[in-house]
């Protein structure tokens, strides 16, 4: 049986889960920069509970947002991509990006309410 991490609920309401499959086959090995801190896990985690952006995908995917103060090097946004199903969801992978401005002229889904 797979090892699962906590499973965040994303602001759909859904749980999604993070495999270590693809902790460690897709999201580590695709992107280091994510072994280079403990802590880049939990991000993941706040970015699917609390993001300030959820966009389309390309297909069925949906894009979580979310600034992150403590990204490698500079403070930039984290992108979580994943999928919800009827019941649950999944994690595909994630990224530090700077330039973010290409994937807000998707479709927004969700957006945080600025106070």
């Amino acid at each position: 049986m797979e090892e699962k991490f906590l499973i965040p609920i994303s602001k759909f309401g859904k749980k999604i889960e993070l495999s270590s499959k693809v902790w460690k086959e897709k999201i580590l090995l695709g992107h280091p920069e994510f072994s280079l801190n403990p802590e880049y896990l939990n991000e993941i985690f706040r970015t699917i509970e609390d993001p300030e952006y959820i966009v389309e995908g390309w297909t069925d995917e949906l894009l979580a947002l979310r600034w992150c103060e403590v990204a490698p090097k500079n403070p930039k946004y984290l992108c979580v991509v994943y999928r919800e199903l009827e019941d649950r969801g999944f994690i595909i992978t994630a990224f530090f990006i700077s330039r973010y401005g290409k994937l807000l002229r998707r479709k927004i889904k969700w957006q945080k309410q600025q106070l």
